[in-house]
């Protein structure tokens, strides 16, 4: 059993754990996975859950569950799911304010984009597409600051370094949202980044297969300092020759992330590497 965010005691611990290696091998989280792939973990203050996106039934949609060993995952009820239509990628804030990906059409055809995820009580409901980040091509994998602040997603829009790169807008005093600007080659590759989470204010994790590292997508962090990402940082102990992607670090210190290592049900699968007692 894990501590999830009703254990610990203000919101500013809720985003205070730090990464570290000193958890266990990871092994598969078995109340989440299926032959189907599972991915894009995050946290739930409001309602506790462990929240996910899983390809189950043919289209992804957003699934909750407690992290306990006997528990079993289930469609989050509301409006944000809805029948045959992808979606995914679910991020919130401290608070509970949650951002999502949803398809919205265009003159040729559809894309991804993001969109604001309104709440009631055990249910989470579609809102608005966020304009000025989505256009006519891809935008997803959105990561929601902890204080609500900053937006960075993921797109192939014009003007990055190439692939799939990692892009910010910032949130102004009146509620709009600022012209999208790419996160730049420190953190960028030629190749592609995706699945970014703020794990604190100003550290973020997030996956590449531009930067080295043991093989296919690796996890990496960058710590943003002095007004600039440093070089990323690879999360070696959870990384493998396969792929990992979506990382998140539980209040105590848990770490959730996706891998299509060999061990799981099939495809992609959640994975959790346990904090260890004693260390940092």
């Amino acid at each position: 059993m894990f501590a999830l965010a009703s254990d610990v005691t203000s919101q500013e611990d809720r985003y205070a754990s730090r990464l570290s290696s000193n958890v266990s091998h990871a092994i598969p989280l078995w109340m989440c996975n299926t032959p189907e792939a599972e991915y894009a973990p995050s946290i739930d203050p409001r309602m506790k859950f462990l929240v996910f996106t899983s390809e189950r039934g043919g289209a992804a949609g957003i699934y909750r569950t407690s992290i306990q060993s006997d528990s079993t995952s289930v469609l989050f009820p509301g409006s944000f799911n809805a029948v045959s239509q992808h979606r995914a990628f679910i991020s919130f804030t401290s608070t509970g304010e949650a951002f999502g990906v949803a398809y919205g059409a265009y003159e040729e055809q559809s894309y991804p984009g993001i969109v604001s995820a309104t709440r009631e009580t055990g249910s989470i409901n579609m809102g608005h597409p966020i304009a000025v980040v989505n256009g006519p091509f891809f935008v997803s994998h959105p990561a929601i600051s902890p204080d609500g602040t900053r937006l960075v997603f993921v797109s192939n829009r014009l003007g990055g370094e190439g692939g799939l790169d990692l892009w910010i807008s910032d949130r102004r005093v009146d509620l709009t949202w600022s012209s999208p600007i790419n996160l730049g080659r420190t953190v960028n590759s030629s190749d592609e980044e995706i699945s970014p989470a703020f794990i604190s204010a100003d550290t973020l994790l997030f996956s590449s297969n531009g930067f080295g590292g043991k093989g296919g997508y690796d996890l990496f962090y960058s710590v943003f300092r002095n007004g600039a990402w440093q070089e990323p940082v690879p999360v070696d102990w959870l990384n493998s020759e396969f792929d990992e992607s979506g990382c998140i670090v539980l209040p105590d210190g848990s770490q959730v992330f996706a891998s299509n290592r060999p061990g799981g049900p099939g495809g992609l699968d959640l994975w959790i590497a346990r904090k260890l007692s004693g260390g940092e």
